[in-house]
């Protein structure tokens, strides 16, 4: 495993416990960046280029930070691969798909979504050059293969939910649609459910602090956001059910 330094374990685990706060903030309906309604604030970017923005320093950092160390091995190899899979279809394939592309982003969540991936494609970068230890029998412990299918399987209704909700989208006439079919019958946002899953088992698979930080943001991030979806689809459509969860049946 891993064996950072200290003072390294003091900055991941403060950038870790941030999350808990922004999860609390998100809660409550604090949101100074227009990251859960983002057309309420201070437009700027079209956004396709805004999500292009968003995804620029995730495919740069990480890759950057670890290639350019003399600590490449595999776990580290498999989780590159795995960051840039995702990061490589939002940021250069998804942003042009995007729903609502006339659509304008507000310079605030630009900058604010710029930074967070920034800050986390560099705390990876570093812990796998600069500090991932792992054993040779890593790619054969059960956290290592949990992680993977978790992330392989989160990523795939990730996909398949923005999919599914674009699709219907421009069944519409790229209008506002309650969505449906497939998991979206049983909750509000599969595709955010499925990003959660997805981080969750990039955090089990390297088994890191910065990994458990990113998958913390992660639902910080989005928790909020699934619920004002939920809230904002019972406002607007008559006949969504009620009782649908918002990420997790039964549970939220």
């Amino acid at each position: 495993m891993g064996d950072s330094s200290d003072p390294d374990r003091v900055i991941v685990g403060i950038w870790a416990l941030g999350a808990l706060p922004t999860l609390a903030a998100g809660l409550a309906g604090w949101d100074p960046v227009g990251r859960l309604a983002p057309s309420g604030r201070g437009g700027g970017l079209r956004a396709p280029w805004a999500w292009f923005l968003f995804e620029l320093p995730a495919l740069v950092t990480f890759p950057a930070i670890y290639l350019a160390s003399d600590n490449l091995h595999w776990v580290g190899n498999v989780a590159l691969g795995l960051w840039l899979a995702h990061y490589g279809h939002r940021g250069l394939v998804w942003c042009w798909l995007v729903p609502k592309r006339d659509a304008t982003v507000p310079w605030t969540m630009c900058a604010a979504s710029f930074g967070f991936n920034a800050v986390n494609g560099v705390l990876l970068g570093w812990f796998m050059g600069y500090a991932a230890d792992y054993p040779e029998q890593w790619l054969a412990d059960p956290r290592f293969l949990i992680g993977i299918g978790l992330f392989v399987g989160g990523a795939a209704l990730n996909v398949w939910g923005d999919y599914r909700l674009r699709y219907l989208r421009r069944k519409a006439g790229d209008g506002r649609v309650m969505p449906s079919g497939g998991p979206f019958r049983l909750v509000c946002c599969p595709n955010l459910t499925g990003e959660i899953i997805e981080w969750i088992g990039f955090a089990v698979l390297t088994w890191s602090l910065p990994g458990l930080a990113f998958a913390l943001w992660t639902i910080a991030n989005l928790v909020p956001r699934a619920l004002w979806r939920r809230e904002w689809y019972r406002e607007r459509f008559d006949g969504y059910p009620r009782g649908r969860a918002a990420l997790i049946p039964g549970v939220l």
